[in-house]
């Protein structure tokens, strides 16, 4: 399996290479403090109860939120005593989570759950990809949240949040990369479940599915004169139109993937995929529904 480096910043990318399994194994008894490479070098077959991905420690994961600053940037925003904690009792998917002071429900941080899936490339035109299997490490869920600041004209509320967010999606995200490489994993693997979420990722995410892409491309498209909000809360009260059929839009999830594998990169990258997401998505048409977005609004703003 071949691979490419890895589209985290250099500062990441040292950090990484210089940190061992063994830093980011050590157990209590071993060391206070375990490196973070160990968390991306996971061997699922020495998985135990006690080992996050089967590979780091609770310890490693700390030398990791020490080593990139993460427990640094909540200390920035009033959090210094953060609390990290794993839940490794399914064998299959691992949570991680950090609160504030106390393991509370209204003290959450961060929720972060991760499993090891296999993929099967199916593409509707020729490659020679097509059939084969790639393992990957996805993302089952992923909560970053201030619980002690409230929403506001500049960072409004976005449907499925109860908080703002903390303001380190882009660093988590790179950390996950970096963990996908560390296992030798092919990619990481998201699916988001709004609209938002999913055109946030496309940064540096694209669909498995280009049908799933052109849809992305063109509800972009046909949306441009409306903020990510007003977008995202017109599909949510259904006030996103499809002309074609003149029904409302449920948006549907799908699978997104940001592949390290260098066969996957050339995959999504190649002219053949990005040409035929251009050519699906003019078969899609969407338009806001003025008028019941309006209602919508006067409701939930009394």
């Amino acid at each position: 399996m071949a691979f490419e480096p890895i589209p985290v910043p250099r500062k990441y990318w040292n950090i990484a290479k210089r940190l061992t399994s063994s830093d980011l194994q050590k157990s209590d008894s071993q060391s206070d403090f375990l490196l973070e490479q160990d968390l991306f070098n996971v061997n699922i077959g020495r998985r135990g109860n006690e080992l996050f991905l089967g590979f780091y420690s609770r310890q490693g994961l700390h030398l990791v939120f020490e080593k990139y600053g993460i427990f640094d940037i909540l200390k920035s925003s009033g959090f210094k005593d953060a609390i990290l904690d794993i839940d490794t009792d399914d064998p299959y998917v691992h949570k991680l989570t950090v609160h504030n002071k106390t393991q509370r429900p209204e003290t959450l941080l961060a929720e972060v759950v991760l499993k090891k899936e296999i993929i099967t490339i199916d593409m509707p035109f020729k490659t020679s990809l097509n059939g084969r299997q790639f393992e990957v490490l996805a993302i089952e869920w992923m909560t970053l949240q201030n619980p002690e600041k409230t929403f506001t004209d500049e960072r409004p509320q976005l449907p499925g949040q109860q908080h703002p967010g903390l303001g380190i999606a882009s660093t988590a995200v790179e950390l996950l990369m970096i963990i996908a490489w560390r296992l030798k994993l092919s990619g990481l693997l998201n699916t988001p479940d709004h609209y938002h979420n999913a055109y946030l990722y496309s940064r540096i995410f694209t669909y498995l599915d280009p049908g799933f892409q052109a849809r992305l491309k063109a509800m972009h498209r046909d949306t441009a004169g409306y903020s990510l909000h007003e977008t995202a809360w017109a599909l949510e009260c259904g006030a996103v139109k499809d002309v074609n059929t003149n029904q409302p839009v449920k948006w549907t999830p799908g699978k997104q993937i940001m592949p390290l594998d260098q066969d996957l990169k050339k995959l999504f990258n190649s002219f053949t995929y990005r040409l035929l997401v251009k050519k699906q998505s003019k078969n899609f048409k969407y338009e806001i529904d003025l008028e019941k977005y309006k209602m919508f609004n006067e409701r939930e703003n009394g």
